[in-house]
């Protein structure tokens, strides 16, 4: 006689187990989405110490990561000096009796380009690692530019990105023919020169269409070196023929190629025969504004020492912009430690880059943002990576010291263990570094206001 069938009192207590343990971890952790990244996606393991000196930041308003995206943040300080998290700095005189300010260049661009006094679009050139190339922060950023200034078009665009995961959203992109891309982070150049967005890309008898998501341009410039044995490169827009630039040159040097586009043009194309490297095509239109992204993927503080100086200043230079930004650390937070020489050094090789910008644009605003707070996985928990408050306090040092702007993202969106409370609410990736789109809107919207604000305190005293 066989004994008792007992195999129904197993399956019932494997159910609730597993079903206690998906609840649990929904309410501890974010939801379904997050319970599904803890399977689908890798967090880092290893923890930085904190090393380096600490400096006291101002107080700066904290976004709440459960605030609503369309709640703007309250403005706490009425001065020149502090508006919401942009911790502007005196560059002549004395805070109380300033003659300038860091942020003049841009307020002065916003309100000559309200009075129709500017014969240009006001130009904002961002700078960053992969949080930025993914033109998720700045592309909100420079749709809330043109709403307020109007469209001034893409700004400058890559030919060829330097990376899969750098993008614009203002275009689409196409090429053939072969093109090899170069960028100061990934696969370097010997001769150093890679333009003003630190990316340059090169062929040999290749073609690329760029075309515009929304509206027209109606100016373009190809940004391209010259160089022994250049080819030709034909430039036209909608079909029609712009221009053909023989890049041929005894020696190397940057070249520029500007072409008027009657009506603007939604489709421009770029022909090549023969050898041709370039830089990038800018598409503008007479007025409005633009962002440029300049993000490239691994970027850290050393990478720009790979763009020759005085080719990057030049270049810099003639982009002409009004608003340099900068933002990075992402890749630094991963690795920097308390013995690291770039850790003691890190506000000097800041230093550097920015003396580089205020050389090239003495009259613009340059404005440092901080990297987001990163989080780490420690003992089942995450915490925020402890090198986070150094860096921060690193660049706002190298930010105030060179002349330029601060904005503190981190101590905005909370500071310390706010990136697990952003990813419990879906504002940023599970590898704690890249924003969500939710979270790039928040953030491109706290800086608009901020830059709004500031430009209101500048046009009224």
């Amino acid at each position: 006689m066989s004994g008792p069938d007992r195999s129904w009192t197993i399956a019932p207590v494997l159910l609730w187990f597993v079903g206690c343990l998906v609840v649990a971890l929904c309410v501890l952790d974010g939801g379904v989405q997050a319970l599904a990244d803890r399977f689908t996606a890798q967090r880092e393991v290893a923890s930085v110490p904190v090393a380096g000196p600490v400096f006291a930041a101002a107080p700066v308003v904290v976004a709440e990561a459960a605030e609503t995206e369309d709640k703007p943040a309250p403005v706490v300080a009425r001065s020149r000096g502090k508006i919401r998290a942009l911790e502007d700095v005196c560059v002549d005189g004395m805070p109380d009796q300033c003659k300038r300010w860091a942020m003049d260049g841009f307020y002065r661009a916003v309100g000559d380009s309200k009075a129709h006094k500017l014969s240009r679009p006001v130009r904002v050139s961002w700078y960053g690692d992969s949080v930025i190339a993914t033109d998720a922060i700045p592309g909100r950023l420079r749709s809330l530019l043109q709403t307020e200034l109007g469209d001034g078009g893409p700004g400058f665009v890559y030919v060829v990105p330097p990376h899969r995961f750098c993008a614009h959203e203002a275009i689409t992109r196409t090429t053939g023919g072969g093109w090899t891309a170069h960028a100061i982070s990934t696969m370097q150049i010997p001769d150093g020169l890679y333009g003003v967005g630190g990316s340059t890309a090169e062929t040999d008898s290749g073609r690329a269409t760029i075309k515009l998501t929304a509206g027209t341009a109606s100016q373009i410039e190809l940004y391209y070196l010259a160089q022994p044995r250049g080819g030709s490169a034909t430039l036209t827009a909608d079909g029609k023929e712009l221009a053909v630039v023989e890049t041929k040159n005894t020696v190397k040097q940057a070249g520029y190629a500007t072409a008027i586009v009657d009506g603007g043009a939604q489709k421009f194309e770029l022909t090549t025969a023969g050898k041709v490297r370039v830089f990038g095509i800018d598409l503008e239109n007479a007025s409005g504004a633009v962002v440029d992204n300049f993000g490239v993927v691994s970027v850290n503080v050393k990478s720009f020492d790979a763009n020759q100086p005085e080719h990057f200043q030049a270049e810099l230079a003639h982009r002409s912009a009004d608003l340099v930004m900068i933002m990075i650390g992402a890749n630094e937070a991963e690795w920097l430690g308390p013995t690291d020489r770039d850790t003691k050094d890190y506000t000097a090789h800041y230093a550097k880059l920015l003396t580089e910008v205020r050389s090239a644009r003495p009259d613009a605003a340059c404005l440092v943002m901080s990297p987001t707070d990163q989080a780490e996985a420690k003992d089942g928990e995450y915490p925020s990576r402890p090198v986070m408050p150094v860096l921060v306090a690193a660049q706002r040092a190298a930010a105030l010291g060179q002349g330029c702007a601060f904005y503190s993202t981190y101590d905005w969106m909370g500071g310390k263990g706010s990136a697990a409370k952003w990813f419990r609410h879906g504002f940023v990736g599970s590898d704690f570094q890249h924003l969500s789109r939710k979270g790039a809107n928040k953030l491109s919207e706290a800086l608009f206001g901020a830059l709004m604000d500031g430009y209101q305190k500048y046009a009224n005293p």
